[in-house]
């Protein structure tokens, strides 16, 4: 598993490289934009804030990641457990439709509020959350599913990290659902006829909507680790 391991480090090493390019993006010096813009220094404001958090969790992940193929590659030494595959629910297909399905209703969302049409971008919000949510709860049904064979305990290190794994992931979405039911409250609470109203919406929408492409490519990749191993 030397292999996977070095293709993990070389993935999360391209991500991390990425995300740094973008924090030396400087949105209030770009053409157009008036130098000392107040406007413009707040709404980029979030956005190098969501960018440094994304480095963050993108570096936990891959500790996660690294610790998983180690522990699997010595998994008979050393006194510990004998690593045991885990069979991983058939629901886990299920929840990777759902979550890609998320992440594409929160890109529309994002181009129908930038389009101006506030009811679409709307109902594409509340689908995102939606869909979300039944992502989150086959996540449990899953952990349900696998408790109730009897073949796994905590001991067992592979289920163990199939919770971990999956348990962070999940955690990170329902920060994220947090964000964006405020989000959502501001949508359906906002005047639409103030345009500067509809413009920190519209950042609050392209905000989510980074996020939950993010954490769909995190979880893609959570699931073809967990899949192929």
């Amino acid at each position: 598993m030397l292999t996977a391991l070095l293709i993990a480090m070389l993935t999360g090493i391209t991500i991390w490289w990425l995300l740094v390019q973008r924090l030396k993006v400087k949105p209030w010096l770009e053409q157009g934009v008036v130098s000392g813009s107040q406007d413009s220094l707040t709404s980029s404001a979030p956005k190098v804030g969501l960018w440094v958090f994304l480095a963050m969790v993108t570096s936990l992940f891959l500790v996660f990641i690294g610790a998983y193929i180690m522990r699997k590659d010595h998994g008979h030494g050393g006194g510990m457990h004998a690593w045991m595959p885990v069979d991983e629910p058939s629901v886990l297909w299920l929840n990777t439709a759902l979550l890609v399905l998320a992440s594409v209703a929160m890109q529309h969302a994002r181009g129908r509020i930038t389009a101006n049409d506030i009811v679409a971008a709307r109902r594409s919000f509340a689908a995102a959350g939606v869909l979300t949510l039944l992502f989150l709860a086959g996540q449990v049904s899953a952990w349900m599913s696998l408790s109730a064979s009897g073949l796994y305990t905590v001991e067992t290190p592979a289920y163990s990290f199939f919770i971990l794994l999956t348990a962070v992931h999940g955690l990170h979405l329902v920060g994220g659902l947090v964000v964006l039911g405020r989000a959502a409250r501001r949508m359906w609470r906002a005047d639409t006829s103030n345009a500067v109203v509809v413009s920190r919406l519209a950042t609050s929408v392209q905000l989510c909507t980074t996020y939950w492409h993010f954490l769909l490519l995190v979880w893609l990749g959570l699931f073809w680790l967990l899949m192929s191993t």
